[in-house]
């Protein structure tokens, strides 16, 4: 073949390749492979999955539920890269009050939680300021950061997500918790900004980094929210707050880590996870994990997902997902429940462990949400 025609041929594939890219289409030149064969490097992680030991679950171990939790614990923290020795938690900067909405207010502080780590924590409440406050702990999940919580839109589909309910730290003040909103590595303030070259996801740079150092970014997730109840139980804070009611919620990712922290910090007395719960072979194990936040190494041969909610006993906990949601569907959460229901029972909490199933897709369901907060959380 004349090489002008092999030169347009390459600049044909070339650009063809382009094309679908660009319209977020799969080009694959290899689509005539034989049909027995299927070579996908997935086929490695299937078959091993069916080999998962999960060594230390509950379901295969007959020892004491109290015993096996503080084994369980300390494996989780070990394979997660969990900090249970912290430094100090200090303010770096205050900044001024600002009015919300009417008696609804927020303050932000720069809370400094190590010599390289400094988080954003926006601190919602209603005026007048009450004592023996109640703490509710809300992360977002995968968006332009977590300003939503408290009802600001920066980004057009932050007008969305309000809509359907995303303020849950705005709504927890309304009544009467403190709301703290807590900014996860790589979204709003903490998107990342040093890096010269970034992939698109705004966590899997950071989530690849901390693997090197053989930790992972839902143990450097769980560390973080453990600094800042550090804070909220220290003499630095300026509310008086309850320290046996700290709460957490959380949606998507955000969800996904409110499981791990609950588990690995027993301050927290009750978590609710929105579209979040499921087996990990069925859902983060099964699809493709571009920010790698769900990810810790080792998990499946020592636990599955109903095993950190099995930590969680006898605390409250609350699944929550919508019977579409095509990330995690009400099935694989009534199937996680169902499984950890077994130590509740065994520390006499069954009452504590809670599935609730939304006619819906993966978003937020606050009106679902705060009526089995509500009915779980007394205010004396």
């Amino acid at each position: 073949m004349h090489k002008s025609l092999i030169n347009l041929k390459v600049i044909y594939f070339a650009l063809l390749g382009k094309f679908k890219k660009f319209f977020n289409s799969k080009y694959d030149p290899y689509k005539s492979l034989e049909s027995n064969y299927n070579l996908s490097p997935s086929n490695i992680i299937i078959e091993n999955y069916k080999k998962s030991a999960l060594k230390l679950s509950f379901s295969k171990n007959t020892i004491d539920p109290l015993k096996w939790q503080n084994l369980a614990r300390k494996k989780l923290s070990e394979l997660s890269g969990y900090d249970s020795e912290r430094e100090i938690t200090k303010i770096a900067k205050e900044f001024n009050e600002k009015t919300i909405f009417k008696d609804i207010y927020k303050k932000k502080i720069y809370l400094k939680i190590s010599s390289t780590t400094i988080i954003p924590i926006n601190l919602i409440y209603k005026k007048p300021i009450k004592k023996n406050l109640k703490v509710f702990i809300f992360l977002a999940g995968s968006t332009s950061g977590v300003h939503i919580g408290w009802g600001e839109a920066k980004v057009p589909i932050d007008h969305q997500r309000i809509y359907i309910g995303a303020d849950m730290a705005k709504q927890a003040a309304e009544k009467g918790y403190l709301a703290v909103t807590f900014e996860q590595a790589g979204y709003g303030e903490r998107l990342e900004r040093r890096l010269p070259k970034q992939t698109n996801d705004r966590t899997i740079d950071f989530a690849n980094h901390l693997l090197l150092l053989g930790k992972s970014l839902m143990g450097n997730s769980a560390t973080e929210i453990s600094s800042v109840i550090d804070w909220l139980c220290s003499k630095n804070n300026f509310f008086n707050i309850n320290k046996s009611n700290i709460y957490l919620y959380g949606h998507s990712s955000g969800g996904t880590i409110v499981q791990f922290a609950a588990a690995l910090d027993k301050r927290i007395k009750g978590t609710l996870a929105s579209g979040s719960v499921g087996p990990v072979r069925q859902t983060i194990g099964a699809r493709g994990c571009g920010s790698g936040d769900g990810i810790v190494p080792g998990f499946l041969e020592w636990f599955d997902t109903k095993d950190i909610i099995s930590l969680i006993a006898p605390r409250l906990f609350i699944a929550l997902s919508g019977d579409q949601d095509h990330i995690f569907p009400y099935s694989g959460a009534k199937k996680v429940i169902n499984d950890a229901r077994t130590i509740y029972k065994k520390l006499d909490a069954e009452e504590k462990i809670i599935c609730i199933n939304v006619k819906g897709k993966h978003q937020y369901y606050n009106k679902e949400s705060w009526k089995v907060l509500d009915k779980n959380i007394k205010f004396k």
